[in-house]
């Protein structure tokens, strides 16, 4: 006879499902513990302890024997094994075993032929009969059949142990159901989520287990009834966002559910983890109200820079739909040139302080701010678009006036500086060097406001003749004019004529009452050189045309 009653349960975790076994042998895992197992003796034959002194126990088990025909004395309690010898053991002792068969104990009977007739009143009682006279390699090899099942239940035992104070641990929700929906065991979460205890849960479907009321089941809601029969048809672990009814209040979940698989494959039920993610959601749309509320555009990432949340004024900046980019990388909102957006509504300047969205009227300057997770590292970004249109706009203003003269809005010499500082002087490129003859009579004679106006009509005379950007007050009177891409000397000399022309149409006639000229320099760099050097023949040069009688100008020796 085997032993009635017994369970042996396997788990073991193995590509996303969970494998349930009927035996498991898990002897190395359960290191940990040692049993004693006593063994009771009702007889007066020592030949039957003789014979099962020599047994060896079971790894991790040890065994004592109590022998003794007075089983009216013995605590029955004490013994995981009780033999009883019915040449010694009168039938009314019986009703003792009747009365703990409950407990798990191990009952055997041995019998006579004289005594057969109680083995066949009583037969439901024991858990192996041995007839007398015994052979002592078959009693041995039955009693070895004992111990090993009384080792393999302990160790079932103790992993069903191992597993409910796991599951019990964690904060989680977790299930086992069978095929049909009902739940096989759950843990203490679970049990105080739905305000129930194990013994209510087990066994129970989801409508009793969750209080869901006839029409709700009816219709499916908050039952999880797909999500399960997903699982059961495609046979991998899937992930749900489910909405669960919970008392009077809803709850979200984020539910992981695998298949449960007997040794044949064959799915039998399902495996349920849930993490309550309500509070989380919760938290995310009172970020998403945060940011929708912020009087700029915010685009919030995670680690790898994947678009996760953006509020409406963002949308509204690039002009494009919120399914588009919702997952994608930052790098989406870029066209391939990285100049503009992918909708062209704005330029990207790279400065030193960061990228800059520029468009007709709005200047936005991009904050990247890190996200970092209470140890301190990278869980995403938030970039924060700040309008300084008006911010931008004085900037520009204060460089313009950095490097404009503020009387005939001409570059100033510090704006020659950085452009001789950026740009290399290349042959052919000319300069002319030009100085207002007689002008501080202008001043002496007439007043500076004169003067003023003097210098106000020679800078529009310049402008009307060659390009803004070429053209520069050094201060006072002296003005510079560059020329690149010049090809010989007469395309200078005649840029020079006209200028000669001009300022006696232009400026002298518009005041006559002075004896106003200009007088030119020319230098030209016939190699790649510098600047400094081009200066050098230009001033010269002027000098010359001052000196043979002014009105009139000179090109530099060297410059052919």
């Amino acid at each position: 006879m085997s032993i009635g009653g017994k369970l042996y349960l396997s788990v073991a975790l193995k590509e996303g499902t969970l494998q349930l076994g009927r035996s498991l042998n898990i002897s190395e895992e359960l290191s940990m513990y040692h049993r004693l197992l006593n063994i009771f003796i009702a007889s007066q034959d020592p030949q039957l302890e003789t014979i099962l002194q020599g047994m060896q126990p079971e790894e991790r088990f040890s065994h004592q024997f109590f022998c003794s025909p007075n089983v009216d004395e013995t605590d029955l309690s004490d013994y995981s094994v009780i033999i009883l010898d019915f040449e010694s053991v009168a039938p009314e002792f019986l009703e003792r075993i009747e009365a703990i068969k409950d407990d798990p104990v191990v009952v055997i009977g041995c019998f006579t032929s004289d005594s057969f007739p109680i083995l066949a009143e009583n037969f439901h009682l024991f858990d192996q009969v041995w007839i007398k006279p015994l052979a002592a390699d078959k009693l041995q090899a039955s009693f070895a059949g004992i111990l090993r099942h009384l080792k393999e239940r302990e160790e079932t035992i103790l992993g069903q142990k191992y597993l409910d104070t796991l599951i019990d641990s964690l904060p989680d929700l977790i299930w086992f159901k069978d095929a049909r929906g009902a739940h096989l065991k759950v843990n203490d979460s679970f049990c105080r989520t739905v305000n129930k205890t194990k013994a209510q849960i087990e066994g129970r479907g989801h409508y009793y287990i969750w209080d869901l009321e006839p029409d709700e089941y009816a219709q499916g809601e908050y039952i999880c009834l797909e999500s399960e029969e997903i699982v059961l048809n495609t046979k991998e672990t899937c992930l749900f966002d489910e909405t669960v009814k919970c008392g009077d209040e809803l709850r979200k979940f984020k539910t992981y559910k695998s298949p449960i698989f007997d040794t044949d494959g064959e799915v039998i039920g399902t495996v349920g983890f849930a993490r309550d993610v309500t509070d989380l959601q919760n938290l995310l749309i009172e970020l998403n109200i945060l940011i929708e509320g912020l009087p700029f555009p915010v685009m919030v990432t995670d680690k790898d820079r994947n678009i996760t949340s953006v509020n409406q004024k963002f949308i509204n900046i690039f002009a494009l739909d919120r399914t588009e980019f919702i997952g994608k990388k930052v790098d989406f909102l870029i066209d391939d040139s990285k100049s503009f957006t992918r909708s062209k509504r704005w330029i990207i300047e790279k400065e030193k302080e960061g990228l800059l969205l520029l468009s007709k009227n709005k200047v936005l300057k991009i904050h990247d701010e890190r996200l970092q997770d209470i140890f301190g590292v990278l869980a995403g970004h938030v970039y924060i678009f700040v309008d300084i249109t008006l911010e931008h706009q004085y900037k520009n203003k204060l460089l313009i006036d950095a490097h404009t003269d503020h009387l005939t809005k001409l570059n100033n010499r510090r704006s020659l500086q950085d452009f001789m500082r950026k740009t290399p002087c290349q042959s052919g490129t000319a300069l002319l060097l030009t100085d207002l003859d007689n002008f501080k009579e202008v001043n002496d004679q007439h007043g500076h406001v004169e003067g003023d106006k003097v210098l106000v009509a020679f800078s529009d005379l310049l402008q009307q003749l060659f390009p803004a950007e070429n053209l520069f007050r050094l201060g006072g009177d002296e003005f510079a004019i560059i020329l690149p891409q010049m090809e010989g000397s007469d395309r200078p000399k005649q840029c020079a004529e006209q200028l000669l022309t001009g300022f006696e149409v232009k400026v002298a006639r518009k005041f006559p009452h002075t004896k106003i000229s200009v007088s030119i320099g020319i230098a030209m760099d016939v190699d790649d050189g510098d600047f400094g050097e081009l200066f050098k023949k230009a001033d010269m040069a002027l000098y010359d045309s001052k000196k043979t009688g002014k009105s009139a100008y000179t090109l530099g020796a060297n410059s052919l």
